[in-house]
């Protein structure tokens, strides 16, 4: 789902030969309906190196892509294949910023976000914190002035190297930063006083609240702590609720909808 955060006549499609495995696999299980997997397929069909790497850089999804090129028509035109390609930049455009971590780190949905909210929730002081799929580090920097140690853990190796980069220049110590997902956490069981993120939990909230609790110890806090845009939401997520969450709204300075979700678990 576009997040209106680009403008795509504004990038290549090339764009996409910097994402890694994990993106890619996102994009083969969320591109599944219909008019995005026309499109899909007339932009890598015409685009044979982006369709190669993807090909290479995530194997099991060989077929996949390379089934959506197999009747598309050799003779479209450049502005039909163009608007192939901005179809889909526009549709990733979540994507595209994760190849660019210098342009998102200038999102509203960054910038117009205030650390108390996530500082609010609940003490950081002296714990051992992992944030889930940290980007840019919005969360990961609020905290690590409070807590002992913050463990960054991000798929995307471009923004790996924007976070390090950025630990080095605001010269925090005590952040590590790590490759992983919300699927297959790299750590033991019960190793952290704090689990947050946001815009990350979602995919299979059952399976993905077990991993979490997993690795969190006792008595700690699993905390979903989402970025500010203009976006109105009917309401705080159900299955959020489900799983026991606690939550609280609020309105963005951008007119949007704005819940965070909390939970302690005692195991």
């Amino acid at each position: 789902m576009s997040m209106n955060w680009i403008n795509p006549e504004e990038y290549p499609f090339n764009s996409f030969l910097l994402l890694d495995d994990h993106f890619i696999r996102v994009i083969k299980e969320n591109l599944q309906g219909l008019e995005s997997k026309k499109h899909l397929g007339i932009a890598l069909a015409y685009n044979p190196a982006v369709l190669w790497y993807f090909s290479e850089k995530c194997p099991e999804c060989k077929n996949h892509f390379e089934g959506l090129v197999k009747e598309v028509s050799k003779s479209l035109s450049k502005d039909e294949v163009r608007e192939s390609e901005l179809y889909i930049i526009n549709l990733l455009d979540t994507m595209i910023v994760y190849a660019y971590p210098e342009i998102m780190d200038e999102l509203t949905y960054i910038t117009g976000w205030e650390k108390e909210r996530i500082l609010s929730i609940t003490d950081f002081n002296d714990k051992k914190v992992l944030d889930l799929g940290s980007g840019t580090g919005r969360l990961a920097f609020a905290v690590a002035p409070h807590a002992k140690y913050v463990y960054a853990v991000e798929p995307g190796e471009r923004l790996r190297y924007y976070l390090r980069e950025k630990q080095k220049k605001l010269n925090v110590n005590n952040l590590f930063v790590v490759d992983g997902t919300i699927q297959s956490i790299p750590f033991e069981d019960d190793s952290f006083d704090i689990i947050m993120s946001g815009h990350v939990i979602g995919d299979d909230y059952e399976k993905e609240y077990q991993e979490l609790c997993r690795v969190l110890k006792s008595g700690g806090y699993i905390i979903d702590c989402p970025g500010e845009d203009e976006r109105k939401k009917d309401g705080p997520i159900q299955e959020m609720l489900e799983l026991g969450f606690e939550y609280s709204h609020y309105e963005s300075k951008f007119g949007g909808d704005v819940y965070r979700y909390w939970k302690k678990v005692i195991k």
